[in-house]
């Protein structure tokens, strides 16, 4: 997720690559780059740059989470005290595990009842607030953000609470062209946007799908 994110984003925008090693950032970096560089040619105007881990997280204006679900609470505690007023938090997190061949939505926080049960992106906005959290992309697949030459033709579900950050983050998503920001509600109603990854991932395996996605389609009345 987040390196298809990248590569797409770095035709306008200053790209940064986090890592606990910088030699790994700068690694990832330099072939991401490349692959934009190859692909918008003349047209790009950003750049991917690798730094460390606190770097990414005190120079970025929207920080994009894109951890496995089981990293994230730890590595957002280690990087909090570097983040500050006037930044967005994107958590891209789904929180799933897979058992016997089949994946279900599992809460961050162990012993909560699926009903009761807060969104990662909530989890995520406990630790890094004031800075304000939106939840985005959980529906897209990775495998289709990677694919430079994909046509994203899919709708991408935002959830939150600030409607300033919303705003930018939708104008983020229409960057990349054929994805339509949707406004689903308030940062809670993530819960129900993470759960539908594992649905998808489901549909695939048990109806022979390559990496499914959604799109919402109105009712188009016909005239009998």
């Amino acid at each position: 997720m987040g390196s298809g994110l990248a590569i797409r984003w770095a035709n306008e925008h200053e790209i940064l690559i986090g890592s606990r090693s910088i030699e790994k950032a700068k690694r990832i970096a330099k072939r991401l780059g490349n692959l934009a560089r190859g692909f918008y040619q003349a047209e790009m105007e950003g750049e991917i740059k690798g730094v460390v881990n606190a770097d990414a997280a005190r120079e970025a204006e929207v920080i994009v989470v894109t951890l496995p679900p089981e990293a994230t609470i730890s590595a957002l505690k280690g990087l909090v005290e570097h983040m500050h007023a006037g930044q967005i938090v994107v958590s891209t997190v789904v929180p799933m595990k897979r058992r016997k061949g089949l994946f279900y939505f599992t809460p961050l926080t162990e012993g909560e009842a699926i009903q009761e049960a807060r969104s990662a992106a909530e989890t995520v906005q406990d630790i890094v607030k004031p800075v304000p959290v939106v939840s985005a992309f959980q529906t897209v697949p990775a495998a289709y953000l990677k694919n430079i030459d994909a046509v994203l033709n899919l709708d991408v579900l935002i959830a939150g609470n600030d409607d300033l950050a919303i705003a930018l983050i939708s104008k983020l998503v229409r960057a990349i062209p054929n994805l339509r920001p949707l406004r689903v509600g308030p940062l809670e109603n993530s819960k129900w946007i993470e759960s539908i990854t594992p649905l998808l991932l489901n549909a695939a395996i048990l109806n022979g799908l390559h990496d499914p996605s959604i799109r919402i389609v109105p009712w188009m009345p016909t005239e009998l």
